[in-house]
């Protein structure tokens, strides 16, 4: 089961072009991530969930719930994966056929950013640890579009 992720993920790795250079850190220094994570927006609620499985692979799940009957509006499966050198976040929505693969290219004890500049949209994750227990979340094309996600863990 493991060759058919490394598979796509290589296909994804070549698909974005990006060079294989050594990553900035291991997948273990992102242990801030774990866990649930839950924002409001408007009438709805996001959700985001990391569990590691392994050393090397850690699953996760986006979702966005309606806020009066608590339907699933739409979801996404993420994968956090240290191979090849790097760690790669991965992100399998629905109106995708394949995962997008974006490359941890910056990263620090509360901090940490995955990019694919070959991605429409987005092509830059940053994740901060703030305060108080909140993750924000900077879905960006890296310029000047984008948005961002206040996360508090639950």
């Amino acid at each position: 089961m493991r060759v058919i992720p490394a598979l796509l993920l290589g296909m994804a790795l070549l698909e974005g072009g990006f060079a294989m250079a050594t990553t900035p850190c291991r997948l273990d220094s992102l242990e801030w991530m774990l866990g649930s994570w839950t924002t409001a927006a408007g009438k709805q609620v996001i959700r985001e969930e990391w569990t590691r499985v392994s050393p090397d692979t850690w699953e996760g799940a986006g979702r966005t719930i309606a806020g009066e009957g608590g339907a699933v509006l739409s979801g996404e499966s993420l994968r956090l994966v240290e191979m090849a050198g790097g760690v790669f976040y991965l992100a399998k929505v629905d109106h995708n056929e394949l995962p997008t693969a974006f490359r941890l290219t910056e990263c620090s004890a509360i901090h940490a950013v995955f990019e694919n500049p070959a991605h429409d949209f987005p092509r830059k994750l940053d994740y901060r640890l703030s305060s108080a227990g909140q993750m924000t979340v900077l879905v960006s094309d890296g310029a000047d579009k984008g948005f961002t996600l206040e996360f508090t863990r639950d």
